[in-house]
């Protein structure tokens, strides 16, 4: 009988993370197998965001390692630029507060990176990008400018220029705060989608109720440690008096 081995598109041994003297994230074990919506829970302050910010490196560790999309880092040293470069044409992000650029329109936010960065011809940008704005619903917003855009459609604009890069990881920092309940729906089935390409994926929420509906695995964090993780029947059988308490509230 063929034993099947799991791929982990991401692995975290023994993170520490300090900003300053202040430590925010303590000896973070985690392991994520490829293919996987893993989701982030958690109350304000537990360190969500920055244990999100360690996967494409926007926040250094003082120690540990990092396996991710086939990049190892191990933080005894100091990471050179170029290998957090490569790490993220293959970790994508798309931030809470979008991160759009102004002057750009939605195609060109779009192409922009893609041809600077792995460059792509400017043909296969567009044909790649024309593709992404049909899949995302935004066709018709292809020429307009970010501010002349609602929030959700910004939202898809953010996913839709990550998704440019073709990565391997995709990380969603509050993907549906401060948006109504029909377009975090949108947001949901966007992740959904997402989800049957096997494209890893890894989402900070606090919002338990997007996270019943994307998680395949789920981490439960408080005061810069993970108190408990596992797969989604962990929303309905928590192992630990902490997340029990965080479910009913």
């Amino acid at each position: 009988m063929a034993i099947q081995f799991m791929r982990m598109s991401i692995q975290l041994n023994g993170i520490n993370c300090f900003y300053g003297a202040q430590q925010a994230l303590f000896d973070i074990q985690l392991t994520c197998p490829e293919g996987e919506t893993l989701v982030l829970l958690g109350p304000s302050g537990a360190g969500k965001s920055s244990l999100l910010r360690v996967l494409n490196l926007l926040e250094m560790p003082r120690s540990g390692t990092l396996d991710i999309a086939g990049h190892h880092f191990d933080f005894s040293q100091k990471p050179g630029d170029s290998a957090i470069r490569e790490l993220r044409q293959n970790v994508g992000m798309v931030f809470q507060q979008y991160n759009l650029w102004p002057h750009l329109t939605v195609k060109q936010n779009l192409i922009e990176a893609p041809c600077r960065v792995l460059g792509l011809d400017k043909d296969r940008a567009h044909a790649r990008a024309d593709k992404l704005l049909e899949r995302l619903r935004l066709t018709p917003h292809a020429d307009r400018f970010p501010l002349q855009l609602s929030g959700g459609q910004q939202q898809r604009v953010a996913i839709a220029r990550a998704l440019m890069m073709e990565p391997a990881v995709l990380l969603f920092d509050e993907p549906t705060a401060a948006l109504d309940p029909e377009i975090t729906a949108q947001i949901v089935s966007i992740i959904h989608e997402l989800a049957q390409t096997h494209i890893t994926q890894v989402i900070v929420t606090h919002e338990v109720e997007v996270a019943r509906k994307t998680a395949s695995r789920v981490v439960y964090m408080e005061n810069g440690y993970i108190v408990e993780q596992g797969d989604a029947s962990r929303f309905t059988q928590p192992q630990t008096e902490a997340f029990a308490n965080y479910l009913s509230h």
